[in-house]
Parts: structure tokens; sequence; C-alpha cells
């Protein structure tokens, strides 16, 4: 018999990687970076917690020695699949790209690019979120997606119109059928310092976001499922919004999700995820992984009772990003 630490779970991480100071590192001390940012992954995050799914934000892609590189090469077990929200190829706006060039020492005309990323565990199945059987999804390193943007227009150089993206992935686990979503909603210049004007807009923003990734992706879907694509399996979708979410615990934003029958899987906050500026205290909470629908997908109680064992706080360990990673189970049965 099981002991109640053995119930079949899974392990979720989210952790914003700060690529743009990355970046902007010269090129030197950018190649130490990189080595130390895939150490702590690999032994402070995928060997000491073995997330089936770790969603990354302000993940880079850039071009070096006439070649196009990843900021993340995927480690021993896992695949990796990054998803690009803003590169020099389709917003080269100068105010955003020419101080990164100038900092991180970048030849004239190099490629550059920020987004979403996703590790996964290489035996996972997965499949386009539109396949309803498990046998139609295989494992590999090509994970099919549905990239679904959620910004406010024209960019113009400045992060208040930064393009933002929810990335929406199709996993077939433990004979349930899991959709994630890799989110990172904006966050407009001087936010939480001291100019209330800047909070209400930017809590209004993301509200609208909110509303494209709740009603445009998960309800649309789950529509789409209840009118005739039904499962291979008895059970329901079961969704992970993961990411993040630039809005602090007593947000309207997050209100939002939990009057919505969305569950935190991070309970436990410790001092918050994201650093103080200009040291590694974190100061506040920003980032986030939420599963749901509850009552629809899963019995909220029984979750509470199996978090309030397993529940962590964040991997205050893993110091390359001003975002500390988050690390989440879910039981599955």
């Amino acid at each position: 018999m099981k002991s109640k630490a053995e119930v079949p779970h899974i392990t979720i991480g989210a952790w914003n990687m700060n690529g743009i100071s990355f970046l902007k590192t010269p090129p030197e001390e950018r190649r130490r970076l990189r080595a130390l940012i895939h150490q702590q992954l690999s032994s402070a995050i995928l060997h000491k917690h073995h997330p089936h799914f770790l969603t990354l934000q302000e993940v880079v892609r850039y071009e070096a020695g006439g070649h196009i590189r990843e900021m993340v090469d995927a480690p021993e077990g896992y695949h990796y699949q990054s998803s690009i929200s803003i590169d020099t190829a389709r917003q080269n706006h100068p105010v955003k790209w020419n101080p990164i060039r100038a900092a991180g020492k970048w030849p004239h005309g190099a490629y550059l690019g920020q987004g979403n990323g996703l590790l996964w565990r290489e035996d996972i199945h997965h499949g386009s979120i539109w396949d309803c059987s498990g046998e139609a999804m295989r494992a590999g390193a090509e994970l099919r997606q549905e990239i679904i943007r959620i910004d406010t227009g024209l960019y113009t150089g400045n992060r208040d119109t930064e393009p933002r993206l929810a990335v929406v992935s199709h996993f077939f686990l433990e004979s349930r059928h899991v959709l994630l979503v890799n989110l990172h909603l904006t966050t407009l210049t001087h936010e939480r310092e001291g100019f209330p004007e800047r909070d209400c807009m930017g809590t209004e923003i993301r509200l609208k976001q909110l509303d494209v990734i709740l009603n445009g992706i998960v309800s649309r879907y789950n529509t789409w499922r209840a009118a005739g694509g039904a499962m291979d399996t008895p059970d329901r979708a079961l969704w992970f919004l993961t990411g993040d979410y630039n809005a602090t615990e007593d947000s309207l934003e997050i209100a939002k999700l939990k009057r919505l029958n969305f569950m935190d899987l991070c309970p436990r906050k410790g001092t918050g995820t994201k650093c103080s500026r200009g040291n590694l205290n974190a100061a506040l909470t920003l980032d986030y992984i939420f599963a749901g629908p509850a009552y629809y997908v899963f019995d909220p109680a029984k979750v509470k009772r199996f978090l309030a064992r397993t529940g962590r706080e964040p991997l205050y360990d893993v110091t390359t990003s001003d975002h500390y990673p988050i690390i989440a189970r879910f039981p599955l049965k």
C-alpha cells in the first residue's frame, strides 16, 4: 500500500530567467553566467525536484558566431522549446534594443529575441491540443503548441507595450489530459513605485489579459470539448496556468483567478519570488502556478490537504535571476 508521500502527482515549476540582463552582460562574463545558469538549473531545480514540466519566462535567443543559440540547452532527460514574443527581426525598436546591444557588446545586426520557454521530461507524451485520444500522442522533441497573443497592439519600444504570449501545450500523463498555459503578463513602468495611477492601469491591462486566457482559451476549449471533442478518458482536461503574472498576492488579478475556481498550488510564499532592486532579497510575489477549474476537474479540499503536506517555498538557492523559481505538486489520484 502506498504511503501519502507516494501519491501519484505532477510536479511543475515556473521561473522568470531575466534574459534581458543576460543579453546586457559583456561577452566574457556572459559565457560564465550561461554556465552558472545551467549549473543551477540542473542541480538546484531539475536534479533536486525532478519536475515533469518547467515553464520559463524571459528566455532569450541570440546570434553568436553566425549561429542562432538558445539561452537554455535541454539538459539530459528533458526536451526544450521556446516561443519568441519579441525580437529584432519583427520589433526592432531602437529604444528597446540599442541599450542591450551596447551593454552586451553585440555586433551590429546580430539577432536578439525574448519570449517563453518550456522544459519537459523526454518520456512524456504530447500532441496537438486538438488530439482527443492519448493513443494519438507521442513522446519527442517537437512539441505542437498553440501560441496566443495577449499584448496591447503596436509596440513602441517600452515595457508598457511589449508583446506578450500565452503558450498552450497538451500532454498526456498518467492517463490524464493536461493543458499547460505558460504566460508572462504585462507590467508597466513605475508600477509599485508610488504612482497609484500606474498601478491601476497595470491591473486593468492584466485583467483583460486574464479574460483572454480564461474566456478565450480555457472556456473556449472546454466548450469545444463538451460539444463533441470527447476524450478517451472519463476525466476532464486539467489546466495549469503558470508563469510570471506581475501581480501581487492581494491584487484583483489573483483574486479573480481564485474566484473563478483556480487554485494557487504554491501557498507557501516565503518572502516572495521577486528580488528587491539592487539586492537578492525577495520583496514580493509575482510568480504563480494555478490549477483548475476546481470542482469541475478536481476536489479542492483534497488538493488543499495534499499541498499542506507537500508545499514548499521558492527556491532561494537559485540566484542567477531577479526572480526565484517556484515548484508545485498536484495529486493525480
